[in-house]
């Protein structure tokens, strides 16, 4: 009892749980692992992706990939100064700072060489030295999620 009590406050900061994280004006609680329960056929950054990746990797939290992020990570808030079109030119045809050689953080039309695909679908990307699934310490994304993420990259990433 004692150990789960440990646990679970770390594991909420770790990823910026109790920070806002489902919404971009900071709204939505926890981080969810299944933000996009049915595939959508044809999705858009604007409309599916970035709100997964607000709901999924943290928004205006201070860890994950919201506010203050490590060299490399990419802050996925939108508010004052930052819009939804600066995440995407962030993350389409942008190279990773910690990636093998050959990947883009999203590479239209090809979720094999998108390393934001390989993160949320490998337990060790890019194989050992490159980091771990993510999100980092949930639960795996929902297959849905990830079909339309797929989805996504393969129908070249539209905004």
């Amino acid at each position: 009892m004692r150990r789960t009590a440990f646990i679970l406050p770390a594991l909420a900061l770790a990823c910026g749980e109790g920070e806002p994280a489902g919404s971009p004006d900071g709204g939505g609680g926890p981080p969810s692992t299944c933000p996009i329960p049915t595939p959508v056929a044809a999705p858009t950054f604007s409309a599916n992706v970035l709100p997964m990746l607000q709901a999924t990797c943290g928004s205006l939290a201070t860890s994950c990939h919201g506010g203050a992020t490590a060299a490399g990570h990419v802050q996925y808030a939108t508010g004052p100064g930052r819009t939804a079109q600066d995440v995407y030119a962030d993350l389409v045809n942008a190279s990773p700072s910690n990636a093998p050689a050959g990947f883009l953080r999203v590479k239209p039309g090809d979720p094999a060489q998108s390393w934001l695909f390989e993160k949320v679908t490998k337990d060790q990307p890019g194989g050992a030295g490159y980091g771990a699934r993510m999100p980092y310490g949930l639960p795996n994304l929902c297959q849905p999620t990830v079909d339309t993420l797929a989805s996504w990259i393969t129908q070249q990433a539209p905004f």
